[in-house]
């Protein structure tokens, strides 16, 4: 438990305080002008609905376009938060003393992990209010398009045939679900990215050269499942929303966009398949986590990092022994006096 405990974990607080005495000052212009483009995009997507034309052309596009870029500059950033926690150790020759400290590697991965995550906490919040943001938008915007192709249809009909009144209905359920699974992917997200940068961090021990590759693996299905679209589908596709590999390349947010929508008679039976779609993004960042998580967790023992047994072993021994050791491992000078004043004092009498 002392792993998973941040008050607890002395990794964690070091490297906060390492972040705050290294952090450079240009980080100053990125606080305020991340936000100010942060606003930019919560005011001026949501706005291209008033006109009519911008929100049945490109309302759409905008939202989630704005949401593509969020993600990827929120996963480069948490990538690069955990790409520099291990690579400076080796680089500041520091590794080997932190390993003596009788920390275990679970211990060093936890913090480093939870320390690079509240480093890219503010992005984190940032993609998660844009993506929370949008879904009314994505709503809006689809209803735009159904009402402008319903409104030509219905005068057609009318000129020929009894006239069909298009219905609209409101699913709570995918709504609500919608909203969830917005914040659980993107915390999803923000977890397998720093995993990946500690990662590479870990196995190249420099920190451009960690960076670099695990963003090379994070946007690598990105790359694949574009190309693989493209190519099924052609370009500029509305198809491309509903395709399901295309969600491996949008982090989940064509389906998200599915759920969000109102039911109607382009939408039926959507919902549950974007669910299944929703839960195969899932999976995929979580089996990467998972397998970022052990192998870096077993490249730190080989480093020589011990083990949860052998740290425990090491500085929380039960019986004599293990008073024995904390008494060596944290030295009274107090009791050191006491246990050599009798042998001073006969030593004196000898003499």
């Amino acid at each position: 438990m002392t792993a998973l405990s941040r008050k607890r974990n002395p990794v964690f607080w070091q490297e906060i305080t390492h972040q705050r005495r290294s952090a450079p000052r240009s980080t100053r212009i990125g606080k305020v002008l991340a936000p100010l483009v942060l606003l930019a995009i919560l005011i001026g997507v949501p706005l291209s609905l008033s006109d009519p034309q911008i929100a049945f052309r490109h309302t759409r596009e905008f939202a989630l376009v704005s949401i593509w870029v969020v993600h990827a500059i929120v996963a480069v950033r948490c990538i690069i938060a955990g790409a520099n926690t291990v690579s400076r150790e080796h680089v500041s020759q520091t590794w080997d003393s932190l390993v003596l400290t009788g920390m275990s590697a679970r211990q060093i991965l936890f913090g480093k992990w939870f320390a690079a995550l509240r480093r890219a906490a503010p992005w984190i919040v940032a993609l998660g209010t844009v993506r929370l943001a949008m879904l009314p938008v994505l709503m809006i915007a689809m209803l735009h398009r159904y009402a402008y192709f319903s409104y030509r249809r219905y005068n057609y009909s009318y000129a020929y045939d009894e006239p069909v009144l298009p219905t609209v209905e409101w699913l709570p359920w995918a709504t609500f679900a919608a909203v969830g699974l917005t914040v659980l992917i993107t915390l999803v997200e923000a977890a397998c990215c720093t995993l990946l940068g500690i990662f590479a961090s870990t196995t190249f021990r420099r920190g451009a050269l960690a960076a670099a590759t695990a963003i090379a693996v994070r946007f690598a299905p990105v790359a694949i499942f574009a190309a693989f679209t493209r190519y099924e589908l052609g370009s500029a596709s509305y198809r491309w929303y509903r395709y399901s590999p295309f969600a491996f390349a949008d982090g989940g947010t064509s389906p998200l966009y599915l759920l969000v929508l109102p039911l109607t008679n382009w939408t039926r039976g959507r919902h549950i398949d974007a669910l299944g779609t929703y839960s195969g993004v899932l999976l995929m960042l979580v089996a990467a986590s998972i397998i970022a998580f052990f192998i870096t967790l077993w490249m730190m023992r080989a480093s020589g990092a011990l083990s949860t047994r052998q740290a425990a072993a090491q500085t929380g021994g039960t019986g004599r022994s293990g008073a024995l050791e904390r008494d060596l491992l944290r030295p009274n000078p107090a009791r050191k006096w006491r246990a050599y004043r009798p042998h001073k004092v006969e030593l004196t009498e000898n003499a």
